[in-house]
């Protein structure tokens, strides 16, 4: 792919992101290949930079046996996080503003100083690293064209993220196992998906560790004040309009929204 390519593509893929039938050029691209969908994906943040948005962060997607198995993944991938869609717990969400709605729930951490991945990062550099933690709604725009090999498209397309909702507090992370021994999503009051045991829930410093080495391939950095979202261990859920969404993590805090036409 040349650059005029490149950049070509990139201004497409973000125009339908904006209109809410985002993943069309890159329908139209059976050719792509991971690396080049990470381009596109870089390609495309620039262009939200250069209109007044900022990467506050970044996700780390497929991080689990169930979200692989339903996205149809065998490895991780990476996206970014922007101010822009960031949320208070507690917010209304208008459903129309997103392509087939759907939530995750998961894991934050906040960082406290920049994290490079040129070189093997350790246990004890990666918790050093860590402010704090707090679970979070991830929402994604749910649209996949290609089931067969999605990887490239769900690269290119951020991951399909479309926003998170912050925690109501952010408690400090005190990095000992099982010190966040579960994690659970309820919709309008109802348990949907939990995961109990504490092995069950993704492990923060493995996905620092592994998004600091993807990252330093692209010359890219994790940096102080970064919000990492680690992965999630619960499936992908479609929400409707008048559905209330809570993620809780005892004993570190919990995330709600409510979903409105």
């Amino acid at each position: 792919m040349t650059i005029a390519e490149l950049q070509q593509m990139a201004r497409l893929t973000l125009e339908e992101y904006d209109r809410r039938t985002p993943g069309q050029t890159v329908r139209r691209s059976p050719g792509l290949t991971p690396p080049e969908a990470y381009e596109l994906q870089g390609e495309v943040a620039r262009l939200r930079e250069r209109r007044g948005e900022t990467v506050i962060g970044f996700k780390v997607g497929c991080t689990s046996r169930p979200i692989r198995e339903q996205l149809g993944m065998d490895g991780p991938i990476f996206g970014r996080l922007f101010d822009t869609e960031c949320h208070r717990s507690g917010a209304r969400l208008s459903y129309a503003r997103y392509a087939n709605l759907a939530v995750e729930g998961e894991l934050a951490v906040r960082l406290s100083r920049d994290l490079d991945g040129n070189s093997p990062l350790s246990h004890e550099e990666c918790l050093g690293a860590i402010e704090s933690v707090f679970p979070v709604i991830e929402l994604h725009h749910d649209i996949l064209h290609e089931t067969r090999a999605p990887g490239p498209e769900l690269i290119a397309s951020n991951g399909m993220h479309a926003g998170f909702v912050h925690a109501e507090r952010e408690a400090s992370w005190p990095g000992r196992p099982g010190s966040v021994p579960g994690l659970s999503i309820r919709m309008n009051g109802a348990l949907v998906d939990s995961a109990e045991d504490p092995g069950d829930v993704i492990d923060p410093l493995g996905s620092l560790r592994w998004l600091a080495g993807r990252l330093a391939g692209f010359g890219l950095r994790l940096a102080k004040g970064h919000v990492i979202l680690t992965g999630s261990p619960l499936k992908l859920f479609p929400v409707a309009p008048g559905v209330r969404v809570v993620v809780e993590a005892p004993p570190v805090g919990s995330s709600r929204a409510e979903i409105v036409p």
